[in-house]
């Protein structure tokens, strides 16, 4: 296991999303999403993202994170001695209650969104944008939230700390 996946299991252990679930389309985006925005809250775990039909995305998580799964328990010996530093732990536990909030079957669709807003807000054509602007965008990227959904996502960013800083 080289450092990028010791960082994410310890990420995904810090965050109870152990054991990693990747069967199911919704499975996997919710990696992508919640490991964006931990990177956005300035956990270091090196992932480059790039716009995807489904907004954010990194060919590289989903490769460690299958790898991670394939590996099962006899990873652990791994990532013994490691551990993730106490202002990554700070930043998670600050961040876990966005990551988790509201019924776990809206979890995907409500993820992509706050991803899918940061990412643009940073490094698209949304930056400086306000949600009617950002709603736009999404609908011609095929999203369909309404301005409402977009607002209150982006209160949730901002309350979260995740409303400005550098790109992802």
């Amino acid at each position: 296991m080289d450092r990028q996946q010791i960082g994410l299991k310890l990420t995904l252990d810090a965050i109870n999303m152990m054991p990693l679930r990747l069967d199911e389309f919704n499975d996997r985006m919710v990696i992508q999403k919640t490991i964006y925005l931990c990177q956005a809250a300035g956990v270091h775990l090196g992932y480059r993202y790039n716009w995807y039909l489904r907004g954010p995305y990194s060919p590289d998580l989903t490769r460690d994170a299958f790898d991670l799964r394939s590996r099962g328990d006899s990873g652990l010996e791994d990532t013994t001695g490691w551990r993730l530093d106490e202002e990554s732990i700070r930043r998670l536990d600050r961040i876990r209650p966005l990551l988790f909030q509201g019924p776990e079957g809206d979890r995907p669709r409500r993820l992509e969104l706050l991803a899918s807003l940061l990412f643009l807000k940073r490094t698209y054509d949304g930056r400086g944008k306000d949600a009617a602007g950002l709603c736009e965008i999404l609908r011609r990227n095929d999203k369909h939230y309404n301005e409402s959904e977009v607002q209150q996502a982006l209160s949730d960013l901002a309350k979260y700390g995740l409303s400005s800083g550098p790109a992802v």
